[in-house]
């Protein structure tokens, strides 16, 4: 039998270029299989949700939901906090009501002023 030669360095880098070669175009295939399968699963995903949205009625609720938090949030009182304030009725006491209430006070500071 004749004797084997060793490949030269040119055979050598030749073949690892070719593996190299090989290897990349294998794990962009896969790459690329990979994402169309992701967006195939997203596509899934989301027609999925909103079946079931759909029949259990969520997004009707969703939708007043957000409705009420809109009306909510556009109701602002006009004008400022001073004029507010200043446009209340003023509550008026009987005069029977003030005095009662002058009696009730001078009691209490009579209490006070004898404790002290």
């Amino acid at each position: 039998m004749a004797k084997r030669q060793a490949p030269s360095l040119e055979e050598i880098a030749a073949e690892v270029g070719r593996l190299f070669g090989t290897t990349e175009l294998h794990a962009r295939k896969w790459l690329n299989q990979r994402s169309a399968l992701l967006e195939a699963l997203v596509l899934v995903r989301g027609k999925a949700n909103d079946l079931i949205t759909e029949l259990s009625g969520e997004k009707r609720r969703q939708f007043k939901r957000r409705a009420t938090v809109v009306a909510m949030r556009t109701q602002v009182p006009v004008g400022s906090p001073g004029e507010m304030l200043m446009s209340r009725k003023k509550r008026r006491m009987s005069a029977a009501t003030r005095a009662k209430m002058r009696a009730a006070a001078k009691k209490r500071w009579a209490l006070k002023k004898r404790n002290a």
